[in-house]
Formats: C-alpha cells, structure tokens, sequence
C-alpha cells in the first residue's frame, strides 16, 4: 500500500519547472482538479532481510566476518516518492511524470545518492522508455561493458541476464570505463514478490571508503587495478563478444578497444581477450569527494567459483571471463578480497521491488548488485538505463 496522504513529508508542486508547469496545471484545472504531483513518503516500506552470510552462489559468504543479512533501508537511503493521490498515476502522460523526476533528481539525488520512485503506471519497457525520455537526461551506451544484458530499446537494458539464482557481487557502474556513466536507472516490469529474493542492493560507498582498511586503498591508489576480459564468440556462447561490444565487426571492435587504450588479442577460438588498468578511486565529478569507485570483486575470477554455470569448471582463476588483479599483475590476497566483500555488504541495504518502481542512483555515491532469486522463482524483471551525467 502507499502511504496515505497524511503521511506525506514533502511534496514536489512547488518544485515543477516552468517548461513542465504549462503541461501540467492548465490540464488539471480544465478538469476542476488539483494538479498531480509527486510527493515523498516518511514511512519506509518492510523488508524481510536476505540472508547473506553463507548464502549459495554469493561470492565470498562463506568469510567469517561476512554480515549474515542484508540491512533494511534507512531513512533517505533512498528516499522514497510517490503520487501524491490514489488514482493520480493515470492521469498524466509517462513523459510528464519523466518531468517531474527530472526535477526531484536534479534537487535531491545530491543529498541522498538514491532516489525510488514508487506507483508510477510503468508496466512495460515501452512505457519506461517513455518516463526515461521525459526526464531529458542524456543516455549513455553500454558498449563495452562486462556482463549479460542485452539492448531492449533505445537507451533501454536488461539490467543483468546471468541465472536467477546467482548473487552479483557489489560495484560501481562501468566504473572500469573511462567515461563511467554518473547516473544509473533501474525499473521493475516483474517483481519476484516480497518472499522470492532478487533485491537489488543499494551500498552507500561513502560507508565504504570510511570502512575499508586504509594500507589496502592506498595500494589501490598507487597501483590500480587490472581488469582481464575473456569473452567467446558467439557461436560458442550466449555471453559473447559481439553482444558485448555492439558489433559483430573485428575491424570496429578493434577501434574501439585501441581508443581506449586497451590491450588485446583474439585467439584461436575465436574468443576475444583484452586487458587494462585503471584507477580503483575517483572523484565525485561535482563534490570532487573521492570515493571507492571500482569493480574489483564483482569481476573477480573468484565470483565464477560459486557461479552456477562456472563452479564446476578447472581453470586458473584468471581464465574466467572476467578477471581483476593489481595494475601490475599481483594477485589480489584472499584477505584482501575478503575484505572488501565484507565491507561492501556491510553498507548495503535492502527493499522489495514492486512493479513500476524506478531507483535513481548516483553512480559515484552509491553501488548496487543483485541478489539471488530463491528457488522456484522465474519472475524478476528488471531492466536499466544509465547517463552521462
């Protein structure tokens, strides 16, 4: 249920821009109503946690100091909007309601570094697209990215196609990239239900910076990380290279990897390998705050141990198709990787998807994963967006 109106902390009327306004009050008072509107809540929606410690196909949970479950969101982590009144979802065009969120984005995302967005009539990618349209933020591609997905419309993702029931470890959005995107957007087509798993958590990375052993981010810091790609053909996997960088073209690919100053080399399997090292922090490109800002775990050769496609395959840890060592080639230490998957999820909070809902996050100020889906579950749906800024 949505918080009644007597629940409401803020409401965002008085924050609509000029160019929205025209669209939105001259209507509502043609029809002798009050304009809708998005408001925030001051009630956080209930969570069953998730249990983390020694959870199957999550990477590193068998650590003795892994959090055994998945904290409740607190209050503003994120903070939650909705039509303001019942019935008000359908009253206005998805690009209008785009608007609105633009508008709540560009004044609270700062604060919070998430927002959800609740109620609004998102049933299909289509009508997300719509919404995503609405806000004018400017999209960013996923060439080159390290995961499953595929490109559902323009602009829109599947925000991740590994099985169900496997856990993706906490990161930061292409934050390997040299460009990485600032914002990224998730919605809800299909929740799998407040008993099924498939939450994505929300990791407030500046807990993360301040938790995380000191010697280790200095030797991130003065070292980088190294990210190591193996990515087959097509002909040989639905995780391939083509879909991985948008194109079936040897020559396009190869441009796109010499541009960005990437190492590489196609083997005789027709598979792809290629590698680079980056910075493992950043600077939040408005606060110039810096923040642990990598996906040192999430691509990991480990996470392929307990990956249910993976687990059963012998082969060095660095022939998986993802890989992460220090910049110049040292294995990271088991303490060390332990570590970080303890802090991460130590900072990161849960809540149930419900359909139509839509989590902004700044990509700098807050990472994010999946959790794994329970048995028997088939229902989870969510699909991404994200931004240049």
């Amino acid at each position: 249920m949505l918080p009644s109106a007597p629940a409401i902390l803020k409401s965002t009327s008085q924050a609509l821009s000029r160019a929205a306004r025209p669209l939105l009050v001259p209507r509502a008072r043609a029809l002798g109503l009050a304009a809708p509107e998005l408001v925030q809540a001051d009630n956080l929606p209930k969570y069953n946690a998730a249990k983390l410690a020694g959870r199957p196909f999550l990477p590193g949970s068998d650590s003795k100091g892994f959090p055994a479950t998945l904290n409740p969101i607190r209050v503003d982590f994120p903070a939650v909007f909705h039509p303001k009144a019942p019935g008000d979802a359908d009253k206005l065009p998805l690009e209008e309601w785009g608007a609105m969120v633009r508008e709540i984005v560009d004044r609270e995302l700062s604060k919070t570094g998430v927002l959800l967005f609740r109620g609004l009539p998102i049933r299909t990618r289509e009508d997300y697209a719509r919404l995503f349209n609405g806000t004018g933020l400017p999209p960013r591609d996923y060439v080159g990215h390290a995961g499953r997905r595929e490109q559902l419309d323009t602009n829109v993702y599947s925000s991740n196609d590994d099985p169900l029931e496997f856990t993706i470890d906490i990161h930061t959005e292409l934050s390997f990239m040299p460009a990485p995107p600032q914002k990224v957007i998730f919605c809800c087509l299909k929740s799998p239900g407040e008993h099924g798993g498939g939450e994505t958590p929300i990791t407030d990375m500046r807990g993360v910076m301040r938790d995380m052993d000191s010697s280790l981010v200095e030797r991130v810091r003065t070292r980088q990380i190294r990210y190591v790609r193996n990515i087959a053909d097509k002909s040989r996997s639905g995780w391939n290279w083509q879909t991985n960088m948008h194109s079936e073209d040897r020559e396009e690919v190869e441009r796109f990897l010499t541009d960005k100053g990437f190492s590489y080399r196609w083997n005789a399997d027709d598979s792809l390998s290629y590698w680079f090292s980056t910075d493992g922090l950043s600077e939040h490109p408005r606060s110039g705050e810096t923040y642990w800002f990598n996906q040192l775990t999430e691509h990991n050769g480990s996470c392929f141990k307990v990956h249910p496609e993976f687990m059963n395959q012998t082969k060095d840890i660095s022939e998986f198709p993802r890989h992460t060592s220090y910049g110049d080639g040292e294995e990271f230490s088991e303490e060390d990787m332990a570590h970080v998957r303890e802090v991460q999820w130590k900072n990161s909070y849960g809540f149930h998807w419900r359909q139509g809902d839509v989590l902004v996050m700044d990509n700098f100020m807050v990472g994010h994963g999946r959790m794994g889906c329970n048995p028997g579950v088939k229902d989870r749906k969510i699909i991404a967006s994200i931004t240049k800024n």
